[in-house]
This record gives C-alpha cells, sequence and structure tokens, in this order.
C-alpha cells in the first residue's frame, strides 16, 4: 500500500476542499492517507512568497474563485467568522501525537466548523465547543495541544513539507512526488495508476535550457 502525506493548514479554503475528496480518493487507490498540519505562513517565509491575503486583489479573486468552485461541486461553503486567523491552537489540536486514534475525526470536526458552520477558527472556546459537540474528548486534546511533543510535531511537520519541496498547502507527496492544490488530484490519480502524463525528458531539457532569471521573468 502506497502512502500520501497530506499537508495543510485550516486557513487554506483549499486545503479543505481537498480534504472533502481525498477520502474517497485514497479508498479507489488503495492509499494510506498521513494527515501533516503545517503552518502556512513559516512555509511560505522560507520561500519568500506573500500570502494571498497580502495582495488585495487576489485576496478578492479567490475568494470568489472558491464560491465559483463550491457552487460547481456543490459543497458547502462559507469563511470562518474571522479570516485570516491564528490557526496554531486547530494545527496542534489535529496533530497525530494529540488526537491519536481520532485525528481523522478532529480534523472533520475542525474543517466543519470552519468552512461550513463559521466558526471562529482562531478562537479556542469555539473550536472546543464545536468539539464537545462531536463527543470528542476537547479538554484532554486541548491539553495535549500545549505539550512539547506536539510543538515539536508541528515544527517537525513543517519542516519535512519544506524539505520535500512543498511551497504552498494543499500538498500532497506519494513516493517523493510533490503534487500541489486540489485541482492536482487528477494528476496525483494518474501518477499512482500508472497513467501519469509529464513527460520527464522533457522537463529535463527544459529546465537545463531555461535560465532562472529568464524563468522569474515569464
Amino acid at each position: 500500500m502506497k502512502e500520501l502525506n497530506f499537508y495543510f493548514d485550516f486557513l487554506s479554503p483549499f486545503s479543505y476542499f481537498a480534504w472533502l475528496k481525498l477520502k474517497p480518493l485514497a479508498q479507489e487507490l488503495n492509499l494510506k492517507v498521513n494527515f501533516k498540519p503545517v503552518a502556512l505562513g513559516p512555509i511560505l517565509n522560507h520561500w519568500q512568497i506573500k500570502g494571498p491575503g497580502e495582495v488585495t486583489p487576489k485576496r478578492e479573486f479567490l475568494l470568489k474563485q472558491c464560491l465559483r468552485y463550491a457552487a460547481a461541486q456543490n459543497v458547502e461553503f462559507t469563511t470562518p467568522k474571522t479570516h485570516p486567523f491564528n490557526s496554531l491552537y486547530a494545527l496542534r489540536l489535529a496533530l497525530k501525537n494529540v488526537a491519536g486514534e481520532n485525528q481523522e475525526r478532529v480534523i472533520e470536526t475542525l474543517w466543519k466548523a470552519g468552512w461550513q458552520q463559521r466558526v471562529d477558527m482562531g478562537e479556542p472556546d469555539e473550536l472546543l465547543q464545536a468539539l464537545r459537540e462531536n463527543d470528542l474528548p476537547a479538554d484532554e486534546l486541548y491539553e495535549k495541544s500545549f505539550t512539547k511533543d506536539a510543538k515539536v510535531e508541528l515544527k517537525s511537520n513543517i519542516q519535512e513539507a519544506i524539505t520535500k519541496g512543498a511551497f504552498g498547502v494543499p500538498t500532497f507527496v506519494v513516493d517523493d512526488e510533490l503534487f500541489w492544490g486540489q485541482d492536482s488530484l487528477n494528476d496525483l490519480k494518474n501518477y499512482v495508476q500508472g497513467n501519469d502524463k509529464l513527460d520527464r525528458i522533457k522537463l529535463e531539457i527544459l529546465l537545463a535550457n531555461t535560465p532562472r532569471a529568464a524563468a522569474q521573468s515569464l
């Protein structure tokens, strides 16, 4: 069974859209999914990339894109009460060392709370209330989320994502092959099924013959 690493931040609506499709896709492809919460900020900072919210027209465009996508896919979508928000509370609650065998349930609860029910995901009390309403041990999870192990795991996830070449979320990695964005899931499916459309010989030729400065000006 192949393993897929799913790097995500609750800040990202595109990570939410990816999560909606990931479980059925993993079942279809017989993939084991490793859920890897990461903080987007340090990843963007590492590559010196501005966040979408820092570019005013991009922020508005992406919200339009999200609304169009949700309508086309017939999925529930709103934004958390405040956005952007401090996602560290939610990220730590969703860590494997914190949530344990409940990790998928915790992640599902938090996604729905923020992106379907408009909960303020930067407010611990609202997150804990959402967990309680879904019969999850909110107080125990919250206490674990502040342990040294939790902080180490989150930092490790971020560094691992950067090492594998992640420059945003959602990022998926299978066999060290990276896919970015919820719209890359079909490419991921083709790759896993042995039908990758990528011409790797042409890729190497183009990379070797495209000076970096010229590539940046495109």
